[in-house]
């Protein structure tokens, strides 16, 4: 089995990147907001390319820093952070410390390319277009105060995602919600959108899907009918079943074992 899970770019991904592309390029805050599962969260990370920024910022005060960074990170502008259920205050130095641990990996690489002696500066987003808030739902007027606070004294553009109502909520706010220029509902996927997904998703098991073969046409309009478009659901339930064709040693992907992979599940909204 190949468990390398590739990103696919779908046509709602790409609408979220136009959106952030708009909400960076007027310097707005924007609000993303959808259904649990629709792919907002690992949309959000891929732009951002949190997955290669986690690793640069996450050292320790013995750790060498910037060992493992490389010209990529010079490209790297966008801040991606989770609301936790916080104070305000922690939330803020979180991000603050966030953008530091950034700037002193990109200082130190700098360094290292140059010659020269790194530059810090401390809670400054320079070098950021960016902040993604995800989970802004957990936030309650204060920490969404202090987010207002650090879009007024810094050059950048703020993206809140949440479920759907939050725009509504944030509406009650009107010194923060008139700094917001741009909305965007990320909505699950298409049927033609999860086909081609689905294809993806059996050569990650390394398995060639054949729409002649009606197992794999019956299989394929079952999954399509469990998840209805919902991503993580999907994620979710090809784990069941890469672990169901590991147990039984099974080389295809059947009605039987997509049911199985579905009877392990807690399946909620989708």
């Amino acid at each position: 089995m190949n468990n390398t899970s590739t990103f696919i770019e779908t046509k709602e991904y790409k609408r979220f990147a136009e959106f952030c592309d708009a909400c960076i390029k007027y310097r707005y805050m924007g609000v993303c907001y959808g259904l649990p599962g629709v792919g907002k969260t690992l949309s959000s990370r891929y732009y951002s390319n949190w997955d290669y920024l986690e690793k640069q910022i996450s050292y320790r005060l013995n750790d060498t820093i910037g060992v493992h960074a490389d010209e990529k990170i010079f490209d790297c502008h966008t801040l991606f952070y989770t609301a936790p259920a916080v104070s305000a205050s922690r939330m803020t130095s979180e991000i603050g410390l966030t953008d530091s641990k950034l700037n002193m990996v990109k200082s130190v690489y700098r360094s290292m390319v140059t010659g020269e002696n790194p530059q810090f500066t401390v809670n400054s987003f320079e070098g950021i277009d960016l902040l993604i808030i995800d989970e802004i739902d957990r936030l309650k007027l204060q920490s969404l105060e202090q987010l207002r606070d650090i879009y007024d004294q810094n050059d950048i553009a703020i993206i809140f995602i949440g479920m759907p109502g939050i725009e509504k909520k944030l509406s009650r706010y009107p010194q923060l919600y008139s700094r917001i220029g741009f909305a965007h509902e990320f909505d699950r996927l298409s049927k033609d959108e999860t086909h081609h997904l689905l294809a993806y998703k059996w050569e990650e098991l390394g398995l060639s899907i054949k729409l002649e073969d009606f197992s794999d046409y019956e299989a394929l309009a079952s999954i399509i009918k469990i998840t209805n478009g919902n991503f993580r659901l999907i994620q979710r339930l090809f784990t069941q079943i890469e672990r169901i064709l590991e147990i039984n040693q099974l080389t295809s992907i059947t009605t039987e074992v997509v049911e199985a992979a579905r009877d392990s599940l807690v399946i909620g909204i989708k």
